[in-house]
């Protein structure tokens, strides 16, 4: 019978408030200020390998790919689930950005735009889709290291992750090594997951850590450390919310974040379209104030939850199409 992990779920719904939260900031000045700047890069300094290593968690099946039929099949239920949506999404999105280019933070170029959704998915029109992009790469490397012990994978991932810092736009070739330690990192987790659950003094692990959180992100490092800096950075945030994923997993604030995990895809290939256009319509047209633009997109980027319900639900194929769905 298949296990049931109600934390990771709640893991899930953290990881995409965190997401919605980092896209609600209308520019990249943040009004001068100097907290919405650091609650920037403090999001930014984990939520992505956290999310990687949620996915990790849930690859169990790298480890039934026996031969290359197996396998075939396997990387034909990940295309439908990752790349199907990431081209019809981001397709969708090519004749609403070339309508607001004027108010584009990065406009559309036709003429590099196929090449671009093909190869270079950090220059796509929805810029945060590299993740998709990355992800389905990942999961397409992954089988490759099945037959190692996972302590081993683990190690040998880390030591990829530690050493290849050159940053190759082509297929994001730095991403999918950079994050496939922290894929790695997840299955790691669920093959110790009865032991690591079963931790005690998270909350003073959790205190202790976020204070390390904190403090490492008021410093701006050189590149000869950044790589460090990033993993430990990475690791700390993710533990975090892993914790606080099994302290509040019976709460009504457990539940909550269950019920946004749930929609976590959803959310993420679809919240750029709420979230661009209040930008576009409340901040850079009505001119409205900076804070309150921010609690609007905040709130706005969990529409597509209500889209799911009323649109995808009731037509299946277009769930198959731009979510992914079965």
């Amino acid at each position: 019978m298949k296990k049931y992990y109600k934390d990771m779920d709640i893991a899930r719904g953290i990881g995409i408030f965190l997401v919605v939260l980092g896209h609600s900031f209308p520019d990249s000045q943040f009004n001068n200020s100097d907290f919405y700047e650091y609650i920037y890069k403090l999001i930014y300094s984990f939520h992505m390998p956290f999310f990687f290593i949620i996915s990790g968690f849930f690859a169990y099946k790298i480890y039934e790919i026996e031969n290359l039929k197996n396998y075939g099949s396997y990387i034909c239920k990940k295309l439908k689930r990752l790349m199907v949506p990431y081209f019809a999404v981001s397709l969708v999105a090519v004749p609403i950005k070339l309508y607001m280019n004027n108010f584009a933070a990065r406009p559309v170029n036709l003429n590099d735009l196929i090449t671009n959704i093909l190869l270079y998915p950090l220059d796509i029109p929805i810029q945060y889709f590299w993740f998709i992009y990355t992800l389905f790469f990942i999961f397409a490397a992954a089988p490759l290291f099945n037959k190692l012990p996972v302590t081993a994978a683990l190690l040998l991932t880390l030591f990829l992750n530690l050493i290849f810092t050159k940053q190759i736009g082509l297929f994001y070739v730095y991403g999918i090594v950079h994050y496939l330690f922290y894929f790695f990192f997840g299955i790691y987790l669920r093959s110790t997951y009865d032991r690591w659950k079963n931790i005690k003094n998270k909350y003073v692990i959790i205190m202790i850590f976020s204070v390390v959180l904190v403090t490492l992100n008021r410093f701006n490092v050189g590149k000869e450390v950044y790589p460090y800096y990033n993993l430990l950075t990475a690791l700390l945030g993710s533990s975090i919310f892993l914790l606080i994923s099994q302290l509040i997993v019976n709460s009504s604030t457990g539940e909550l974040f269950k019920k946004l995990g749930k929609y976590s895809y959803d959310i993420y290939l679809l919240s750029w379209f709420f979230q661009t256009g209040a930008r576009v319509l409340f901040y850079q047209m009505f001119k409205l104030d900076y804070d309150i633009v921010i609690m609007i997109m905040l709130f706005i980027g969990f529409m597509p939850i209500l889209m799911s319900k009323w649109i995808f639900d009731k037509v299946p194929v277009l769930g198959k199409i731009f979510l992914g769905r079965k």
